[in-house]
């Protein structure tokens, strides 16, 4: 026979570790491949701003300037490496 406590008890131990699994799936499947994904976009960014840059110092081009192309190419290095991190969590096999 079981006491209120423990029942009470148990319950509280399973909705803590439903929480505690619901931020851990959230941390893995979005907010570490949103934080590769952000740092994959400025890499790819500042490799064309300083292209961009350098283009204008030695008169390669007249004017220095980021257009709205150089950003959206820049979202390529977003989706690169923010789903090889999200792809990297099914490759891994289970223990």
């Amino acid at each position: 026979m079981e006491s209120t406590t423990q029942t009470r008890s148990s319950d509280f131990y399973t909705e803590t570790i439903g929480r505690n699994q619901f931020g851990e799936n959230l941390k893995t499947y979005f907010l570490n491949p949103l934080s590769f994904g952000i740092a994959g976009f400025a890499a790819f960014f500042s490799l064309i701003l300083f292209t961009n840059l350098f283009n204008y110092i030695f008169g390669i081009s007249e004017s220095f300037s980021i257009e709205m192309n150089d950003v959206i190419m820049s979202l390529t290095g977003f989706v690169f490496a923010a789903g090889a991190k999200f792809l990297e969590f099914f490759s891994k096999e289970e223990n």
